[in-house]
Protein backbone atom coordinates (compact mmCIF):
# COMPACT_ATOMS: atom_id res chain seq x y z
CA UNK A 1 0.00 0.00 0.00
CA UNK A 2 1.35 3.38 -0.73
CA UNK A 3 0.94 6.78 0.96
CA UNK A 4 -1.79 7.90 -1.15
CA UNK A 5 -3.93 5.20 -0.64
CA UNK A 6 -3.31 4.99 3.24
CA UNK A 7 -3.90 8.54 3.78
CA UNK A 8 -7.24 7.65 1.61
CA UNK A 9 -8.29 5.01 4.41
CA UNK A 10 -7.37 7.01 6.98
CA UNK A 11 -9.19 9.99 5.76
CA UNK A 12 -12.28 7.80 5.21
CA UNK A 13 -11.65 6.65 8.69
CA UNK A 14 -11.96 10.04 9.80
CA UNK A 15 -15.00 10.94 7.86
CA UNK A 16 -16.90 8.30 9.12
CA UNK A 17 -15.26 8.95 12.86
CA UNK A 18 -17.04 12.40 12.75
CA UNK A 19 -20.25 11.45 11.26
CA UNK A 20 -20.60 8.98 14.20
CA UNK A 21 -19.75 11.54 16.55
CA UNK A 22 -22.28 13.95 15.30
CA UNK A 23 -25.15 11.61 15.01
CA UNK A 24 -24.33 10.63 19.03
CA UNK A 25 -24.40 14.12 19.61
CA UNK A 26 -27.69 14.95 17.80
CA UNK A 27 -28.93 12.05 19.90
CA UNK A 28 -28.11 13.01 23.32
CA UNK A 29 -29.32 17.01 22.17
CA UNK A 30 -32.61 15.35 21.59
CA UNK A 31 -32.50 13.22 24.73
CA UNK A 32 -32.12 16.18 26.68
CA UNK A 33 -34.91 18.37 25.31
CA UNK A 34 -37.35 15.77 24.92
CA UNK A 35 -36.70 15.17 28.55
CA UNK A 36 -37.34 19.19 29.53
CA UNK A 37 -41.28 18.68 28.26
CA UNK A 38 -43.16 17.42 30.92
CA UNK A 39 -46.55 16.81 31.09
CA UNK A 40 -48.98 19.64 32.32
CA UNK A 41 -50.51 18.66 35.72
CA UNK A 42 -54.26 18.46 36.29
CA UNK A 43 -54.06 19.13 39.74
CA UNK A 44 -51.81 20.80 42.46
CA UNK A 45 -52.24 19.45 46.19
CA UNK A 46 -50.95 21.64 48.86
CA UNK A 47 -52.09 22.24 52.55
CA UNK A 48 -51.73 25.71 51.64
CA UNK A 49 -51.65 28.45 48.85
CA UNK A 50 -50.24 31.59 49.83
CA UNK A 51 -50.36 34.71 47.12
CA UNK A 52 -47.83 37.65 47.60
CA UNK A 53 -47.63 41.05 45.22
CA UNK A 54 -44.66 42.09 43.48
CA UNK A 55 -43.06 43.51 47.02
CA UNK A 56 -43.51 39.98 49.30
CA UNK A 57 -46.94 41.19 51.24
CA UNK A 58 -49.44 38.36 51.67
CA UNK A 59 -52.42 39.21 49.70
CA UNK A 60 -54.97 36.09 49.76
CA UNK A 61 -54.42 32.37 51.41
CA UNK A 62 -56.19 29.25 50.84
CA UNK A 63 -55.64 26.91 53.21
CA UNK A 64 -57.12 23.40 54.50
CA UNK A 65 -57.04 22.82 58.33
CA UNK A 66 -57.62 20.20 60.44
CA UNK A 67 -61.38 22.07 61.84
CA UNK A 68 -61.93 23.10 57.72
CA UNK A 69 -60.77 25.34 55.34
CA UNK A 70 -60.46 29.01 54.36
CA UNK A 71 -59.80 31.91 51.77
CA UNK A 72 -58.47 34.50 53.20
CA UNK A 73 -58.22 38.42 50.84
CA UNK A 74 -55.63 41.17 51.95
CA UNK A 75 -55.32 44.55 51.42
CA UNK A 76 -51.93 46.50 51.05
CA UNK A 77 -51.34 47.00 54.60
CA UNK A 78 -51.43 43.11 55.55
CA UNK A 79 -55.02 43.13 56.80
CA UNK A 80 -57.56 40.38 55.94
CA UNK A 81 -60.54 42.32 53.97
CA UNK A 82 -62.91 39.13 52.89
CA UNK A 83 -62.25 35.93 54.89
CA UNK A 84 -64.43 32.37 53.68
CA UNK A 85 -63.86 29.65 56.24
CA UNK A 86 -65.81 26.93 56.53
CA UNK A 87 -66.05 23.85 59.43
CA UNK A 88 -68.07 20.98 60.04
CA UNK A 89 -68.94 22.29 63.72
CA UNK A 90 -69.42 26.33 62.87
CA UNK A 91 -70.90 25.94 59.08
CA UNK A 92 -69.57 28.42 56.79
CA UNK A 93 -68.58 32.06 57.07
CA UNK A 94 -68.33 35.13 54.74
CA UNK A 95 -66.94 38.03 56.62
CA UNK A 96 -66.34 41.39 55.14
CA UNK A 97 -63.69 43.36 57.36
CA UNK A 98 -62.69 47.16 57.20
CA UNK A 99 -58.82 48.23 56.63
CA UNK A 100 -58.29 48.16 60.76
CA UNK A 101 -59.42 44.28 60.86
CA UNK A 102 -63.23 45.05 62.09
CA UNK A 103 -65.86 43.07 60.51
CA UNK A 104 -68.25 44.91 59.53
CA UNK A 105 -70.51 42.40 57.25
CA UNK A 106 -71.08 38.56 58.18
CA UNK A 107 -72.93 35.96 56.36
CA UNK A 108 -73.28 32.68 58.52
CA UNK A 109 -74.64 29.44 57.12
CA UNK A 110 -74.90 26.40 59.79
CA UNK A 111 -77.26 23.65 61.41
CA UNK A 112 -78.70 25.96 63.71
CA UNK A 113 -79.18 29.74 61.53
CA UNK A 114 -78.66 31.41 58.46
CA UNK A 115 -77.86 34.74 58.99
CA UNK A 116 -76.49 38.06 57.86
CA UNK A 117 -75.05 40.66 59.66
CA UNK A 118 -74.06 44.02 59.13
CA UNK A 119 -72.74 47.10 61.97
CA UNK A 120 -70.57 49.98 61.61
CA UNK A 121 -68.55 48.76 64.44
CA UNK A 122 -67.81 45.21 65.05
CA UNK A 123 -70.65 42.62 63.77
CA UNK A 124 -68.63 40.19 65.61
CA UNK A 125 -68.30 42.21 68.78
CA UNK A 126 -70.79 41.74 71.95
CA UNK A 127 -74.73 40.65 71.51
CA UNK A 128 -76.46 43.38 69.26
CA UNK A 129 -73.02 44.69 67.92
CA UNK A 130 -74.70 44.22 64.32
CA UNK A 131 -76.55 46.96 63.87
CA UNK A 132 -79.32 45.33 60.54
CA UNK A 133 -79.66 40.99 61.05
CA UNK A 134 -81.66 38.99 59.04
CA UNK A 135 -81.60 35.58 60.45
CA UNK A 136 -83.31 32.75 59.93
CA UNK A 137 -83.48 29.61 62.50
CA UNK A 138 -83.53 26.11 61.66
CA UNK A 139 -87.13 26.17 64.09
CA UNK A 140 -88.89 28.12 61.51
CA UNK A 141 -88.49 31.38 62.85
CA UNK A 142 -86.79 34.71 61.71
CA UNK A 143 -86.81 37.87 60.69
CA UNK A 144 -85.14 41.81 60.11
CA UNK A 145 -84.11 43.46 63.38
CA UNK A 146 -82.75 46.63 63.61
CA UNK A 147 -80.80 48.08 66.57
CA UNK A 148 -79.30 51.69 67.77
CA UNK A 149 -75.66 52.25 68.65
CA UNK A 150 -76.31 50.71 72.21
CA UNK A 151 -77.52 47.85 71.05
CA UNK A 152 -81.46 48.28 72.03
CA UNK A 153 -83.87 46.55 69.27
CA UNK A 154 -85.78 49.36 67.72
CA UNK A 155 -87.43 47.47 64.98
CA UNK A 156 -88.42 43.91 63.88
CA UNK A 157 -90.07 42.25 61.23
CA UNK A 158 -90.98 38.61 60.98
CA UNK A 159 -91.90 35.08 62.09
CA UNK A 160 -90.15 36.02 65.32
CA UNK A 161 -92.80 34.31 68.23
CA UNK A 162 -92.30 30.60 69.53
CA UNK A 163 -95.60 30.11 67.10
CA UNK A 164 -94.35 31.47 63.88
CA UNK A 165 -96.59 34.26 64.21
CA UNK A 166 -95.82 37.26 61.91
CA UNK A 167 -95.01 40.50 63.88
CA UNK A 168 -94.06 44.26 63.30
CA UNK A 169 -92.74 45.72 65.81
CA UNK A 170 -91.03 49.59 66.48
CA UNK A 171 -89.90 50.32 69.22
CA UNK A 172 -88.05 53.88 71.33
CA UNK A 173 -84.73 54.45 72.73
CA UNK A 174 -85.78 52.43 75.73
CA UNK A 175 -87.42 49.25 74.49
CA UNK A 176 -91.12 50.72 74.74
CA UNK A 177 -92.90 49.61 72.08
CA UNK A 178 -94.21 52.26 69.82
CA UNK A 179 -96.27 50.47 67.16
CA UNK A 180 -96.98 46.72 66.53
CA UNK A 181 -98.82 44.72 63.95
CA UNK A 182 -100.67 42.60 64.43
Amino acid sequence: MDVLQRLERLERSNRRLKSVIASALVALVAVAVMGQARPVPQSIEAQEFVVKDPSGTVRARLGAYAAGASLNLYHEAGRATLMVSGTKAQGTHLSLADPTGKIKGLVVLNQETVGMYLSPVDATGPPRAARVVLEVQNTGTGGFAVYDRNGQTRALLGAITEDGASVGVVQDKEGAVVWRAP
